[in-house]
Formats: structure tokens, sequence, C-alpha cells
């Protein structure tokens, strides 16, 4: 193992796995977003819309094979971007059965 995988695995809890173009989001007032990355503990989302850090959403998930999972999400930073925002989202809260729904998509 080389110390760059050993600097992202001890800094993240959960695998990560590409959801570019597999999983959008949905966050309160309908603003939409596509998930890049995703795992059982967070995300990270581009969207048309800056975010603030600190805050708290719930996010609908539609998950490609047609799940929808509902999550509580903090904003944990933003990287701007010209015309679009990422920010990295940290789920704190999802029920059993979203988080069922989750953890199928990821094994797929």
């Amino acid at each position: 193992m080389g110390t760059l995988d050993m600097v992202t695995s001890s800094r993240r809890r959960h695998r990560r796995v590409n959801a570019s173009g597999r999983c959008f989001a949905q966050l309160g007032d309908g603003w939409e977003g596509s998930v890049l990355n995703l795992s059982i503990g967070g995300m990270l989302l581009r969207l048309k819309r800056a975010l603030t850090p600190g805050s708290t959403y719930f996010v609908k998930l539609f998950l490609e094979g047609g799940e929808v999972a509902i999550v509580e999400a903090k904003v944990l930073r933003l990287i701007d971007a010209d015309e679009e925002c990422e920010a990295a989202l940290k789920f704190t809260s999802i029920g059993h059965d979203d988080a069922d729904s989750l953890r199928g998509f990821l094994k797929s």
C-alpha cells in the first residue's frame, strides 16, 4: 500500500463509489444536483447553487435502478467551480430502509 493509499483510507470511514451519472439528488425546495461519489456516510455533490458549510438538508437520492433514499446531511465544505459548486456532505441521519437501498446501490 502506497503513502497516498494510506492517507486516503485513514481519512475516510467508508469506501466511496463513483456515482457520476448513476445517482441524482434533490435538496430542500427542489434544488437538484449530480452525485459524483457516494458512500454509506456521505457524498460529493455538484450543483448550480452554493450551499453554506455547516447547514443541514434533507436530501432525496434517486439511485440507478429506481431506488430512492432520503437522508439528512450536513455540508462539510465547498469546492467552488466557475458555474457550478461541489459540496462534500456527511450523512447525519438515515432510516433503516433508506440505508438498505443505499447499501444495495453501493454494492452494484
